[in-house]
């Protein structure tokens, strides 16, 4: 082959020198992550028989992380997975166009006793409201409609519902809009001092935690619009929640707090600090609590991990792989109700699955020739990065759905079910 000469390169392709300026630029090389770092230890060859032998005594957090992965009846595991199965080969879709004003950014469902209560907030500071109590399980039915615009060109930044009470916050100057779902007619607005940038929410019964810039907000009683208590992170937080008395907060540098409201001066815990190690850091965008121990993790360089919060190890607990991201904060995860099954979607524009059990993903069929539209959640990608995810189970022929939302379009998988079951 030619040698490249000063200013020009070689072309094989096209058999032709061109300028130096003008060559293809490498694709940038793959994130270092806990996961990568995981799997080159895996790799690592196994000793010779010439090697001396090791006595190895796993630490004592390792042997339960493998009683709380493993410990369950043959029944229930060969349950699971075929549960797997049937989510994995979902074909059963409803899909509907929305007409917001701005692009989708966040979806929230729920059930107060007999009525189903859907909502959207776009990205002109725009909430919408599912309307139609007619044939809730035909989505083609439903009548959206524009509630309020909490803060014009200031997108929706998240969405928290616990019981009847429904938190929605923007970007921007610190304000949130609350309404209580058993008289739909009472809605206030809410602003904070101070705070800006609310990025996410948790609302547990009438307590109230926001993420914020440089800090989270603690609001005792959402009713009561108590003086709210601000808890400093040094940083941006991205992801936040709370369990009874403790908040946890995860950051833009990476770092993941604990708060306890019950001191009286507020000093926070950092969390598996030392997960990075070698790894760069990289920002938390979503922190969620599953059953009694787990920590699940998301991260801006797509690492997707859980912990286990009874031992102080920076080893994860388990690890989710084939997730993708590079630099999106706002992309769609949900896990169940049951937290059996983790949902992600990635950068690439696909929803990938796990068991939450187990760390196995989801595997959908292939798509059978000729297809023209996929009908799977986890197959072929969507046009759009979906911005919102949530799994919901509202019993009757609509059974656990997983929802999906990007731009303009609104969809809704029937998980376990096939095409022709909606028949």
């Amino acid at each position: 082959m030619p040698k490249d000469l000063p200013g020009l390169y070689w072309d094989a392709a096209r058999n032709r020198y061109f300028p130096e300026s003008s060559r293809p630029k490498a694709p940038p090389p793959l994130p270092v992550t806990l996961a990568s770092t995981r799997q080159k230890t895996a790799a690592k060859p196994a000793p010779t028989a010439n090697a001396s032998p090791r006595r190895w005594h796993p630490p004592l957090h390792s042997a339960v992380r493998g009683l709380s992965t493993e410990c369950y009846t043959t029944q229930l595991r060969d349950r699971h997975d075929l549960l797997c199965f049937h989510y994995a080969t979902t074909s059963r879709l409803s899909h509907v166009k929305i007409p917001t004003l701005g692009h989708i950014r966040t979806f929230c469902s729920t059930q107060i006793n007999d009525h189903t209560w859907r909502f959207i907030g776009d990205d002109q500071g725009w909430l919408y409201s599912d309307k139609d109590i007619v044939n809730e399980d035909r989505l083609g039915m439903h009548h959206w409609s524009s509630d309020l615009n909490l803060q014009p060109s200031s997108p929706i930044s998240s969405m928290s519902i616990s019981g009847t009470r429904c938190v929605s916050t923007c970007l921007g100057p610190g304000k949130l809009a609350v309404q209580d779902l058993a008289l739909p007619e009472r809605m206030f607005l809410l602003n904070l001092n101070g705070v800006n940038d609310i990025r996410t929410s948790d609302l547990r019964g009438r307590t109230l935690v926001l993420g914020a810039s440089k800090k989270a907000v603690y609001i005792p009683d959402i009713d009561a619009s108590n003086s709210p208590q601000y808890l400093h992170t040094k940083s941006d937080v991205f992801a936040i929640a709370q369990e009874r008395t403790l908040v946890f907060t995860g950051a833009r540098n990476g770092t993941v707090e604990r708060f306890d409201m019950r001191m009286a001066k507020q000093h926070s815990t950092k969390l598996f600090d030392a997960r990075f190690g070698a790894v760069p850091r990289s920002s938390v965008v979503h922190l969620a609590l599953i059953g009694d121990h787990e920590m699940l993790l998301s991260h801006l360089n797509g690492d997707l991990v859980t912990f286990d919060m009874r031992f102080r190890s920076a080893d994860p607990l388990k690890v989710f792989a084939g997730h993708v991201n590079r630099d999106i904060p706002n992309l769609g995860i949900a896990t169940d109700p049951a937290h059996d099954f983790l949902f992600a979607a990635g950068q690439d524009h696909r929803i990938r699955g796990w068991s939450l059990r187990t760390a196995r993903p989801l595997d959908p069929p292939a798509p059978a020739p000729g297809a023209h539209t996929p009908t799977n959640p986890f197959g072929a990608p969507f046009a759009r990065p979906i911005v919102a995810l949530q799994v919901t189970d509202e019993g009757g022929a609509a059974g656990p759905s997983l929802w999906a939302a990007a731009d303009h379009d609104l969809y809704q998988f029937h998980l376990g079910q096939r095409a022709a079951d909606g028949l």
